[in-house]
């Protein structure tokens, strides 16, 4: 969920109605056929769009990002199959993001890395609070490095709330209706996950180094290579609910290019889908912070 003060305010103006492109209405037919394209995606070849609109953020965020408008359209596949897909209302009318909701075959996709969706935890107050996208997807990527190191280890959950423990957690209450029932949100500081994990590294004693940094799609294209999945921060619209967006943390497993954009695909911790391993494609744009896992240096 929301990344506690990773929320950036402000990052820029509403696009107005006049810098609208109509014309870019269209864009997502081209999008979509570079998408199908694909190596993977062979068994979606008869997918369409329908529902295409232009989205616009909820005027009254409370943690406004600033996002602007972009075309939204849902993807109808084969047997019952969905995804989505975005695009960008000015300029060139770019690809945003997408995702099909599938078991696909996506080579330079890392595989391993356990998708856990966040649940609710009591918080301070007694109520149901969510478990937070920091330590949820920082769990998942500690659960890939205990299998590759042949340990055992707790499930993903348990791990979430051991992880979880160890930060500050900043309760959210949800006005925007980012959940159904208006459970409040939890976020919490990339950096001090990082400074987290670095001490699960240290106490299992494992010759592993965590590292924070700036996001670079150079770096995180040599991280993917090597096998080794991040923990990323961005900014993003909810996938099926694209009228609201937040600061968000996830793991990120790919990385592609269509459309002329780069794209980082991840596991999405707040993204209800029907096959859990489902890759959500995002330009690189939205990312703001890596937290990797690498060798320790002698």
């Amino acid at each position: 969920m929301i990344s506690s003060l990773f929320v950036l305010l402000a990052l820029g103006s509403f696009v107005l109605a006049a810098e609208v492109s109509p014309a870019h209405r269209e864009r997502g037919k081209v999008i979509l056929k570079e998408i199908l394209a694909q190596a993977w995606a062979t068994s979606w070849q008869e997918a369409t769009l329908e529902n295409v609109r232009l989205v616009a953020q909820k005027k009254d965020l409370a943690q406004p990002t600033g996002l602007p408008p972009v075309w939204h359209a849902g993807l109808k596949g084969p047997d019952g199959r969905t995804g989505y897909l975005m695009w960008d209302c000015k300029e060139d009318g770019r690809l945003v993001e997408f995702a099909l909701d599938d078991a696909l075959p996506v080579r330079e996709a890392i595989t391993g890395i356990p998708p856990l969706q966040q649940f609710p935890v009591i918080g301070p107050d007694g109520k149901a609070m969510a478990s937070g996208c920091v330590p949820t997807s920082a769990a998942s990527l500690l659960s890939y490095w205990i299998d590759r190191r042949h340990q055992d280890g707790p499930p993903t959950r348990e791990l979430t709330l051991t992880l979880r423990k160890q930060l500050r957690m900043i309760p959210f209450p949800d006005t925007d209706g980012f959940t159904p029932d208006g459970m409040t949100l939890a976020g919490a500081l990339p950096l001090s996950m990082a400074k987290v994990l670095e001490g699960e590294m240290a106490r299992r004693k494992w010759p592993l180094a965590v590292r924070h940094l700036p996001f670079s799609m150079k770096h995180f294209r040599e991280e993917i290579a090597a096998g080794r999945p991040t923990l990323l921060s961005c900014t993003v619209r909810v996938p099926h609910l694209p009228h609201l967006s937040w600061g968000h943390a996830v793991v990120g497993i790919a990385a592609n290019r269509i459309d002329e954009v780069d794209l980082v695909g991840i596991h999405d911790n707040f993204y209800p889908t029907r096959n859990p391993g489902t890759i959500r494609w995002i330009s690189s744009d939205a990312f703001r912070s890596l937290t990797v896992v690498v060798p320790k240096e002698n």
